[in-house]
């Protein structure tokens, strides 16, 4: 039954006012008549008589009536109630970030401040440093001193015989790889046994003629310490890349005045690190104090840092002047591999100032800032970087070099499949390309480690990620067995088709069917190779092999052209009907078989035309070089001539012709059959000679050749179709008189 308008109004009002008064503040509630039981608990819905009991209630209590009609007004007017007031909103992403940013600019801040403070304690360096801190150390600053001048003449003494050693160990302007690191690592040892031997007279001499006690100063320990860490390093550096490198063996080959700018500023930023570190800043700490000497590890630390921008920029320059010669002679050398090498390294060019730059900054920043945490961030991770650099660097070299590599095969199966070498070959460069993005991803691994950016044991130690691991270690090892069985196969089919080896004497029929087999067991080692891959992935296989089933069939439906085309090549090589080299007649077409697949044949005629002929559209094949073959010679002879004497003139062609070397493809004497009609205007007589197949037409033609010469010796006349008019005598024309006949 419908309500009228004014009471569906009235109860609209009241279940609207119910549910407004649910959430009304405490103090309002309070004023209100509680609920025996909870909201779940509760009739589904009120009369409208209690609803009209429950308004009168607010309506009589001026709190209650105050409340509601706040929170009426609020809701009219939009604005939040006072229950969602009390709650603070949620923070939106632009003021997180708002937040995070300003963090991150105070930390950044405050970490400049503290290198201000660095700075601004230099001064302490010289305050500290009075005339009664000379006299106390006057004596061992005397000591070290002698130290130090007498390690270095013993290092420069030996040096002289050392740098004689390198000349003549300097292999010649070309020399590969192998004789410059066999001359750099005999001089890199020389070099080391130098610094120890430097480093022990200066021990010895510390001990027993400088020092005091029978042992050396702890300024003297330090200076030994860093000498022999800086002349080690000195020693490394030179067998990569020397000052002098026309006269001493390297193992790179940069240009000599590359090399000489790069040896230089790598030895004064490292000198200034090494010497800094572990010997001038430990010796003012222990002359001066604990905040001399970081004031001073500051200094060495910039000094340092602006060294090091200066390096950079001076090292790329350097190699952006050495480079191009290098790249042409190696484009020139391995085309496709040096433009890919060549790529990489133009990226890397591009790359790396910026990374060294940004990496300069960064060790410097922590190094002022935070000093506690330089062994724990910068030496870490500069070991991790200069780890990952040497493999980066070992990458390029590789993949540089990966077009020219040589497969180690033994020289007996090279001799007995010359082919394989080639593929082999390839194979090994394969390899090499995939080491060499192996080495780079290690090397990035490295960097991302050494720096603390990501845990990189956590993640490889996650069971996940060690079996994507062995997984593409697997299908690696998959493709490349796959890839080394197809060589090996291929080349041995290759080498059984070759017609140029010696006592070599292939059929058309292995041809055809080793041609074949090569190209079905390419497509069979192809979809195993990459089903098996795509399974050691991880991928299910089943869903491809049901989807692959599913595509055959429709495209056996859909192409039922193809499919014919395949079922009548599969029959007729069974049948050995036509081999590559035959001449046959298929489809209209007659000419030589070329290539035989297992949906077409290619055949090339008289003409030089080369045409395609599916198998669907062969009825018939006419082999015309199978097992043996005939010329047949019909001669049309004159009627005034007698058939003997055109006989004997084809035996006498016949011996001629086999007298002319072609004996050893007739196979059998001249077969004569005789007359065979009499035509119009001559008599036909037949011949034929049996040959090798594919030998009737070169010896055909000499054969008619012979006959026509033996024919005309004998005056045998060949006739030729012609017309002779025969009139009646009354028919003819009367011969006109001459003037002497009438006169």
């Amino acid at each position: 039954m419908l309500l009228p308008f004014p009471l569906r109004s009235a109860l609209a009002g009241l279940i609207l006012l119910a549910a407004l008064l649910a959430p009304l503040p405490a103090a309002a509630q309070g004023l209100l008549p509680a609920s025996p039981a909870p909201a779940a608990e509760e009739a589904p819905a009120i009369s409208p008589g209690q609803a009209v009991e429950r308004l009168l209630d607010v309506l009589r209590d001026d709190a209650a009536r105050a409340a509601l009609i706040a929170r009426l007004e609020a809701e009219s007017a939009g604005a939040p109630s006072p229950a969602a007031a009390e709650e603070p909103p949620p923070e939106t992403v632009a003021q997180r970030l708002a937040a995070a940013t300003a963090e991150a600019a105070g930390s950044v801040a405050d970490q400049f401040s503290r290198v201000g403070r660095e700075f601004g304690r230099l001064r302490l360096v010289v305050e500290r440093v009075t005339p009664e801190e000379f006299a106390a150390n006057r004596l061992e600053a005397l000591a070290l001193l002698l130290t130090i001048a007498s390690t270095i003449l013993v290092h420069s003494g030996l040096g002289v015989a050392v740098a004689r050693l390198a000349r003549r160990l300097t292999p010649p302007i070309g020399a590969g790889f192998a004789p410059r690191a066999r001359g750099a690592g005999a001089v890199f040892a020389a070099r080391v046994a130098t610094v120890a031997a430097a480093w022990l007279v200066g021990y010895a001499l510390a001990a027993l003629v400088f020092g005091t006690d029978g042992r050396p100063s702890d300024a003297q320990s330090l200076y030994l310490n860093a000498f022999a860490l800086f002349g080690l390093f000195r020693a490394a550096l030179r067998l990569l890349i020397g000052p002098e490198a026309d006269f001493e063996p390297v193992l790179s080959a940069l240009a000599p005045g590359a090399q000489r700018v790069i040896y230089g500023h790598l030895r004064a930023v490292m000198g200034t690190v090494i010497q800094g570190f572990l010997f001038l800043v430990p010796l003012a700490q222990i002359w001066v104090g604990f905040a001399a000497a970081r004031s001073l590890r500051t200094l060495i630390i910039t000094v340092a840092a602006v060294m090091a921008l200066v390096a950079i920029r001076g090292i790329a320059r350097t190699l952006d002047q050495a480079r191009g010669d290098r790249a042409g002679a190696a484009q020139r050398q391995h085309e496709a591999g040096a433009a890919m090498a060549e790529g990489a390294q133009s990226v890397w060019r591009r790359l790396w100032p910026p990374l060294g730059v940004a990496y300069v900054l960064y060790s410097w920043f922590i190094a002022v800032s935070q000093p506690s945490l330089v062994e724990e961030i910068v030496l870490l991770g500069t070991l991790y970087s200069a780890a990952g650099l040497g493999l980066l660097l070992v990458a390029m070299k590789l993949l540089r070099a990966a077009p020219g590599l040589r497969a180690p095969l033994p020289r007996g199966l090279l001799a007995a499949v010359p082919r394989l070498g080639p593929r082999a070959d390839r194979i090994a460069a394969a390899l090499g390309w995939a080491l060499a993005v192996l080495l780079g991803a290690i090397a990035v691994v490295l960097v991302v480690e050494g720096w603390g950016w990501a845990d990189i044991g956590a993640i490889l130690s996650q069971p996940g990620v060690e079996a994507a691991l062995w997984s593409l270690a697997s299908a690696a090892l998959v493709a490349l067995g796959a890839a080394a069985v197809w060589a090996v196969v291929a080349s041995w089919i290759d080498n059984r088709l070759a017609l140029d080896l010696p006592g070599r004497n292939v059929s058309a029929r292995s041809r055809t069917l080793l041609a074949l087999f090569r190209n079905a067991f390419t497509v069979a080692i192809a979809i195993l190779a990459t089903m098996i891959t795509l399974s050691q992935l991880g991928i299910d296989i089943a869903p491809l092999l049901a989807g692959a089933g599913v595509i055959g069939l429709a495209i056996g439906f859909g192409s039922q052209k193809l499919v014919q085309d395949i079922i009548t090549g599969i029959f007729i090589q069974l049948e050995n009907a036509m081999n590559e080299g035959d001449v046959v007649g298929v489809a209209g077409i007659t000419g030589s078989v070329e290539k035989i697949t297992i949906r077409s044949v290619r055949l090339r005629t008289l003409d030089g035309a080369a045409h395609v002929v599916p198998f669907s559209s062969v009825d018939t094949v006419s082999n015309l070089s199978r097992d043996y073959a005939y010329h047949v010679a019909e001669i049309g002879a004159a009627y005034k001539d007698k058939v003997s004497d055109v006989k004997a003139a084809m035996e006498e062609a016949f011996v001629r012709l086999s007298a002319e070397g072609f004996d050893a493809d007739i196979l059998e004497p001249l077969e004569m059959h005789g007359v065979t009609a009499l035509g119009d205007s001559a008599v036909n007589v037949r011949a034929r000679i049996k040959t090798r197949p594919g030998k009737q037409w070169a010896l055909g033609r000499r054969y008619t050749e012979l006959l026509k010469e033996v024919m005309d010796e004998r005056g045998l006349e060949i006739p030729f179709p012609h017309q002779q008019l025969v009139l009646p005598p009354g028919l003819l024309p009367k011969p006109e008189r001459t003037e002497k006949e009438t006169g």
